[in-house]
């Protein structure tokens, strides 16, 4: 059996304190959620992947047991193996489909035409894209963390746009992402901000699409991830590294 879907029906009944306790979440009670690790019994091994622990507490703060919950880009398939936890409904589309998680459905959201999929509005929207040139190697060749700077911030404000039109006005947008710069060879005193995509250039998107800002919470990356040369090398040349990722909580304005 599927190992999400055992702890589901292991924890059905359960309230969603009852089954944080259950999986050994600690419930973070203030805006920064420091999470370390991935769990590996939700979501498969995927560039990106994002800890179902960040998916859990945002069921939690944004959403009731039965609410829809509409993930546009599922990736390694965190989202709907966690709302199967916690008592919530999904839809999950992406690129990439396979043969184990029947319930991501294939879709393409291109740009110069974009289609919803969904005939039901959601309750929660949870969007976690791909990041802007991170690990764009290890996408599908579609994906929209390869294109360029402001194709990028093209897509994201069409993609904001379509998603006001197709939703209720008490649905809340999830939205995950991390700033960008081009460090990795720069000193800071050297870096040009003319480049970089920014938390700035996402809330000033979401505002020209209609959406408001309700929360930014840190989400960071662990810094656990960099390797000591790696910290060694660029304490030397003065390189300031990204551990910055947030999670965005907006609502139609």
């Amino acid at each position: 059996m599927d190992v999400a879907l055992a702890w589901s029906l292991r924890l059905a009944g359960k309230t969603d304190q009852e089954i944080f306790k259950a999986l050994g979440w600690g419930l973070r009670t203030w805006d920064q959620w420091s999470i370390n690790e991935c769990d590996d019994r939700f979501g498969d091994n995927w560039p990106g992947r994002i800890p179902a622990q960040m998916v859990g507490h945002t069921l939690f703060y944004f959403s009731r047991p039965g609410d829809l919950v509409f993930d546009p880009m599922a990736g390694g398939g965190v989202v709907p193996d966690v709302c199967l936890l916690f008592g919530r409904k999904c839809r999950s589309f992406d690129l990439s489909t396979r043969e184990n998680r029947p319930e991501i459905q294939y879709h393409h959201w291109d740009s110069r035409n974009m289609k919803w999929p969904l005939a039901k509005k959601p309750d929660l929207v949870f969007f976690d894209p791909p990041y802007y040139s991170k690990k764009a190697d290890d996408y599908d060749a579609e994906s929209i963390s390869s294109l360029p700077r402001q194709e990028y911030l093209e897509f994201l404000e069409h993609f904001f746009t379509l998603m006001h039109k197709h939703t209720k006005k008490t649905t809340r947008l999830a939205f995950v992402n991390a700033d960008w710069r081009d460090f990795q060879h720069t000193p800071a005193l050297s870096e040009s901000p003319d480049g970089a995509v920014l938390i700035d250039d996402y809330l000033n998107l979401l505002k020209a699409s209609g959406w408001k800002r309700t929360h930014i919470i840190q989400v960071p990356l662990s810094s656990e991830r960099f390797q000591a040369h790696v910290v060694s090398a660029m304490q030397k040349k003065r390189i300031l590294g990204v551990t910055s990722r947030y999670l965005i909580m907006a609502k139609k304005a």
